[in-house]
């Protein structure tokens, strides 16, 4: 299924968004991991620290894109931190640390414990997933139970751990899943779950629920727009979708976009951050069509959230 047409226009000046990307997981404890505390209503301000695993992946690049656009410090986890930096382009070309990139397997629960990945963060957005049918991304033990089930429970299991210890006290958890999850039985998602896919993005929300921190997830449908390939941040965040960045979004499971941008998630998890979280409290499905969209304009996200509520 193609992608709808991708385009780029002009930004801020490239030095701009070029962070510095911290090499190893060593510096999780150090003097420069503050923790920026969440203002009034629960909002993940500007410069807090928010971990973003699955940063690799087509929706968390522009996630970490995004996110460091809007002032946000980025902890990006990725299983290959080689494959992070060369993701992330030119990261050494300034002094700005904004940008730590960790190495992470977060099928390993003891590992994960032991690397103190979630520990001195504000927010965690996750982005893992993998395909709904087998395919080569399945190599290795990547389907739907370790990646949308196991990886999320292991993550939501270390944040127990880093707030029980004190070494965190987690503002927000995005996770972003996928429409349907609530409608395994009923057609297309029948099919779609064929191989477990929908199961197990069920029951890595539920994790995050049964965790007690406060959380958003995004449910989008069929993604498109990348993912990218430009191995450049500046590419990146200047990325738009075309005339389809109009935005469906309702609470719970009932609607069935034909498709949702990359792009507009991205957005959508930025703007969960930004705004108070009772506003954003629960899980949303997300749909893209013709039409301009909210992008980075808060109020119009919050506007868009607000009428999702209201239903």
């Amino acid at each position: 299924m193609a992608a709808s047409s991708v385009c780029f226009s002009a930004a801020r000046p490239a030095h701009a968004l070029r962070p510095r990307a911290r090499r190893g997981a060593s510096s999780t404890a150090g003097p420069r991991s503050r923790v920026v505390r969440a203002c009034a209503g629960g909002v993940v301000p500007e410069g807090s620290k928010v971990l973003v695993v699955g940063a690799t992946g087509g929706v968390g690049q522009l996630v970490v894109a995004k996110l460091l656009e809007a002032g946000y410090r980025v902890r990006a986890a990725a299983r290959s931190a080689e494959r992070a930096r060369e993701a992330f382009g030119d990261a050494d070309a300034t002094s700005d640390d904004r940008l730590e990139i960790v190495s992470a397997d977060l099928r390993d629960f003891d590992g994960l414990l032991a690397s103190r990945i979630c520990e001195n963060v504000d927010a965690i957005v996750s982005c893992v997933g993998t395909t709904a049918f087998p395919s080569a991304r399945w190599k290795d033990g990547n389907g739907p139970e370790p990646t949308d089930y196991v990886s999320v429970k292991n993550l939501v299991g270390c944040v127990t751990n880093a707030r029980s210890s004190g070494t965190t006290d987690l503002a927000r958890f995005v996770l972003v899943s996928s429409v349907g999850v609530d409608r395994q039985n009923e057609m297309p998602f029948l099919i779609l779950n064929l191989f477990g896919v929908l199961k197990n993005k069920k029951k890595g929300e539920d994790a995050v629920i049964a965790s007690g921190v406060p959380y958003t997830i995004l449910r989008p449908g069929r993604l498109t727009d990348g993912p990218y390939t430009s191995y450049d941040i500046n590419t990146l965040v200047r990325a738009t979708s075309g005339e389809r960045r109009a935005v469906e979004v309702e609470k719970g499971d009932s609607l069935t976009p034909e498709e949702t941008s990359r792009i507009v998630v991205a957005d959508a998890v930025v703007a969960s951050l930004r705004l108070p979280s009772a506003r954003v409290s629960g899980a949303y499905c997300l749909g893209t069509k013709e039409g301009d969209g909210p992008k980075d304009d808060l109020g119009k996200w919050e506007e868009v959230f607000a009428k999702a509520n209201a239903r």
